[in-house]
């Protein structure tokens, strides 16, 4: 591997299962991916953006009941959770970059598309049963919490999403 200072060096050492190619002019770190721990991901994000998470989004932030999806303004993905991971079947590497849509498909309702958009685009809370598809295409009921996380200034700078496979009821299934 080719490196170009004691920065990639350390960054490639802490984080050498995540690496795939070598590294040129850190241009890998800008990339699509983030190769920090999934805790680390979150957190950066955080202190970058300045939030302010109330106590109870911290907490669910950090436990692994639900699958967290957390987007810039654009509705890009900037992290997922395991437990994302293991709901779809997307590694985070497939998922950051592209848009939660990526998810819906034929079965998934245009009304609650709708409910989601306009939640989105007034920056405001959204939550509802969506149906998704896993990456082999097997579609799954979802029920999702989506909300706009604000900085310091109050500004809204990224939305969380939080979700869980439930039974076409509404009953959370338990794995």
């Amino acid at each position: 591997m080719d490196f170009c200072g004691p920065y990639d060096k350390y960054l490639a050492n802490q984080h050498r299962e995540f690496l795939h190619s070598p590294l040129l002019a850190g241009w890998e770190f800008r990339q699509k991916t983030s190769l920090l721990p999934q805790t680390a991901e979150w957190m950066s994000l955080e202190k970058a953006q300045d939030w302010v998470l109330p106590s109870s989004v911290r907490q669910e932030l950090l436990s692994d009941a639900w699958a967290i999806v957390i987007t810039d303004i654009d509705q890009h993905i900037q992290y997922v959770n395991a437990r994302f991971e293991e709901m779809t079947g997307y590694s985070r590497l497939e998922a950051i970059g592209l848009q939660p849509g990526f998810l819906q498909g034929e079965a998934t309702s245009p009304r609650m598309r709708r409910r989601i958009r306009q939640g989105v685009d007034r920056l405001k809370p959204v939550r509802g049963r969506i149906i998704n598809y896993r990456k082999d295409q097997t579609p799954y009921w979802c029920h999702i919490v989506i909300r706009p996380i604000v900085n310091r200034q109050k500004e809204v700078v990224n939305f969380i999403a939080f979700e869980q496979e439930v039974q076409s009821n509404g009953k959370p299934i338990v794995r």
